[in-house]
């Protein structure tokens, strides 16, 4: 019996045991089953993997060019190159790649998807798409990310409860206190993206795939995440911004930061706001003349507004609201990484078709992300709008 046929066996036995836990509410010992099942399905995902390696046809491999002096790094990525192709890598690119993406069962490990065959991009690659990502505005970077193996879940939350240490005396009971629990239940959704590629780019075995299509997946992957988490922020403000908070004045910023907004959530408060919004502040002074907001002196490409970080969001995203003639910027105060938790499962995921573009000397590759995003506190943001014409 191959070795995944064994596990398989052992998951669905495990799973049927998960199932009489919970009837039964032994949910203590449902838990540490489930753990126990998450671990053999990530080492069923890699013995298939490699089984699948050793059953590829070896005709559709091309003589292998002298790799000794290569770098673990070239090999890898021609390992993967091949991978994606439906070719069989050598011996010493196999070993290569394994070194660069990890043991089986971590973050980067090969992982077929489809009877195509689809696979994580290794630790390397993956950098050069992280690069391109970051000449982008990502909301990620100011959200709680959670990595999950699972599709849906719950995570528990905890409001504000204002507990207080209270005295006692010698031998005297200490007073008790309860904390009522929460719970944000999240879903992680398939996002995925079809990007042809021509075959004249990618036939050399040491062409980087990755580079070649790179900056097109760091940008949707981006565009998506930003989508994820501006759904939040427009669902806080209502429908044409009925429930946003208008403001005339810088004054009534100050009222934002300083006073709508719990003490708790200040010293990592931010201002999120559209170009639009970007141009109302850029236009505030003091009545000298003198503008109210000014670049930070560690990121000079970064401005602060009374020394909150201002992150401003293209107009296409985050768009202005339109309300009879009027028409207002929207601004959103607050921490958004207590607002806003996004749970991401696996890193972004390869694969490729030759049949998909066959009437064309083509190659499809497409790019597969998983995530789900959940208002985790919603006291730590407010929503609010300026007129702007």
């Amino acid at each position: 019996m191959k070795k995944s046929d064994e596990l398989r066996k052992a998951i669905d036995e495990l799973s049927l045991k998960v199932t009489d836990l919970n009837s039964k509410e032994e949910y203590v010992e449902a838990s540490k089953v489930s753990g126990e099942m998450a671990s053999l399905v990530e080492q069923y995902k890699a013995a298939k993997a490699l089984e699948e390696m050793d059953a590829m046809d070896m005709a559709k491999a091309k003589p292998a060019a002298s790799t000794s002096n290569l770098s673990e790094a070239e090999l890898a990525r021609r390992a993967f190159n091949k991978l994606v192709r439906g070719q069989r890598p050598t011996d010493e690119e196999r070993n290569a790649y394994r070194n660069v993406t990890g043991s089986p069962g971590t973050p980067g490990q090969i992982e077929a998807t489809s009877a195509k065959g689809g696979y994580l991009v290794p630790t390397e690659q993956m950098a050069q798409i992280q690069d391109k990502r970051n000449e982008f505005t990502q909301l990620r970077n100011y959200i709680t990310v959670r990595s999950t193996n699972y599709t849906t879940g719950t995570w528990p939350t905890i409001s504000d409860q204002n507990l207080v240490f209270q005295s006692f005396a010698e031998l005297a009971d200490i007073s008790e206190a309860d904390i009522s629990f929460g719970h944000a239940d999240y879903t992680v959704s398939d996002m995925g993206l079809i990007i042809p590629v021509s075959n004249q780019l990618i036939d050399d075995a040491s062409s980087d795939i990755v580079d070649i299509c790179g900056r097109e997946l760091a940008l949707a992957s981006v565009r998506a995440e930003n989508a994820a988490v501006i759904a939040k922020l427009d669902a806080l403000a209502g429908t044409n911004g009925a429930t946003a908070t208008t403001i005339s004045s810088y004054k009534a910023i100050h009222k934002a930061l300083f006073k709508d907004l719990p003490r708790k959530f200040y010293n990592s408060a931010k201002i999120y706001t559209n170009q639009s919004g970007f141009l109302y502040l850029a236009d505030l002074d003091d009545g000298n003349n003198r503008p109210l907001f000014v670049p930070d002196v560690v990121q000079p490409d970064k401005y602060l507004f009374r020394g909150k970080e201002i992150v401003v969001i293209e107009d296409s995203l985050l768009p202005n609201i339109t309300a009879s003639t009027d028409e207002f910027a929207p601004f959103f105060v607050g921490n958004l990484a207590e607002y806003v938790w996004m749970f991401e499962r696996q890193g972004m995921e390869l694969a490729i078709s030759t049949e998909y573009l066959w009437r064309k000397y083509g190659t499809a590759l497409r790019g597969v992300i998983r995530f789900g995003t959940v208002v985790y506190d919603s006291n730590a943001m407010n929503a609010y709008k300026v007129k702007v014409n």
